[in-house]
């Protein structure tokens, strides 16, 4: 087609458009909802993804964990894990420690029980973690005021105790310094040397610390423990790691396999990888279903332009017989169609930046709009205009011109 029947096409399209403004607005509505229902639905999808996998990584890097047991679902991180049967002893630490620097760079035992915390008149409910010094480092989490311990606590078995955020607003009520502050544990007096920062999940807030030879002293009384955090020297030697470590503990503890194993090992990797195929899964679900809002956009287009073509047959007869060919009356319509989905699919860009925006400012829910899902969405309602415009553009090509010309 030449240049300047493709500019008179779209000279006669828009004026044919805007001849009603009304029903062309409302057919090119489902392709504005459409397209910007898959991009909203893609960005929450992308969104919540990124999210969970934020999350994921603020409870530490590289992270393996040695628990002590069987495997409870697939879990990284148990809900609880004051009632789990140590079975990690110090020479199941030691084998593990040998394995520093080549696969791991550190590691922190670590054993829980429930207690009480008690200062001045302020009894509260917590749980009561006994670790060792590179825990924070482990599991990325860092004091906001004062330190955490050091070697010389573990060695000395001293009573100092580390706070989580939710523990110190509910016994100091977030009012003055509580370093130095004597809190009681169970009864028993530790000086607190400081408060960690807010990590937003219980398992952190709302504990306590106390070194790991203190706890075993005057918590549990037992020399065992009920997992081993493990941070793996990088990502790509993790499942290395993970295997030396079996391999070790099984060794210790003479056993055949790890399927009779007292011991089970949660790879953050594993769990990372799961969580994104479900992530990706849903995003697709929720890009699938916004899509089908696209296709009934669809069908309104070749709704309307059926209509159209009835109502224009007159003048489809009078074209032809000045000489238009078949090309020409399908090029046309093919033009209108084109316009009315690409012009859906450009306001349907900015109402899915838009919705997901409100998403974010005002529901709280993360969101995260991606451009290859801005381009598919908006190729997808070109392809749609394309493909619900050719049935109309084709039936107004083969109407005969004696009987359009008759039309009424």
């Amino acid at each position: 087609m030449k240049a300047g029947a493709l500019v008179e096409n779209i000279r006669m399209s828009v004026r044919s458009i805007a001849s009603n403004k009304v029903r062309s607005f409302l057919t090119a509505l489902g392709v504005m909802i459409g397209t910007g229902a898959v991009i909203a639905m893609l960005a929450l999808g992308a969104g919540a993804q990124k999210s969970v996998e934020g999350s994921l990584q603020a409870l530490g890097s590289n992270l393996l964990i040695v628990y002590s047991g069987q495997p409870r679902g697939g879990a990284l991180i148990r809900r609880s894990t004051t009632n789990i049967i140590p079975t990690i002893t110090d020479a199941d630490i030691e084998a593990i420690r040998r394995l520093i620097p080549n696969l791991i760079t550190s590691l922190a035992p670590e054993s829980s029980a429930n207690g009480q915390a008690k200062f001045g008149s302020t009894n509260v409910n917590v749980t009561i973690v006994g670790t060792g010094v590179d825990y924070p480092l482990i599991r990325n989490v860092r004091p906001v005021t004062g330190s955490f311990f050091t070697p010389a606590d573990l060695d000395g078995k001293k009573t100092v105790v580390v706070l989580g955020a939710q523990v110190y607003q509910d016994l100091f009520q977030n009012a003055g310094d509580p370093l130095g502050q004597k809190v009681r544990l169970n009864g028993l007096s530790y000086r607190v040397i400081g408060v960690l920062e807010r990590k937003g999940n219980s398992t952190t807030d709302s504990s306590v610390f106390v070194p790991i030879t203190t706890y075993k002293r005057y918590v549990s009384g037992a020399d065992k423990y009920a997992l081993v955090n493990v941070q793996a020297a990088s990502v790509e030697v993790m499942r290395e790691a993970q295997s030396a470590i079996e391999k070790e503990l099984l060794r210790l503890h003479r056993l055949p396999t790890m399927d009779s194993a007292d011991f089970y090992i949660a790879n953050q990797l594993d769990l990372l990888n799961t969580l994104q195929g479900v992530a990706g899964t849903f995003t697709l679900l929720l890009g699938g279903i916004a899509a089908i809002s696209l296709i009934v956009g669809g069908i309104g287009i070749m709704n309307i332009m059926l209509v159209s073509v009835t109502e224009r047959t007159r003048e489809i007869g009078i074209r032809m017989a000045l000489g238009a060919k078949t090309g020409d009356i399908i090029a046309q319509f093919m033009t209108e169609a084109i316009i009315l989905s690409v012009g859906g699919g450009l306001i349907g860009i900015g109402i899915g930046y838009g919705t997901s925006w409100a998403f974010s400012k005002f529901g709280g829910i993360a969101s995260e709009v991606n451009l290859l899902a801005v381009i598919l969405s908006f190729g997808f309602s070109v392809l749609i205009g394309l493909f619900f415009g050719g049935y109309p553009a084709y039936h107004a090509s083969r109407l005969d011109p004696i009987q359009a010309l008759r039309y009424e």
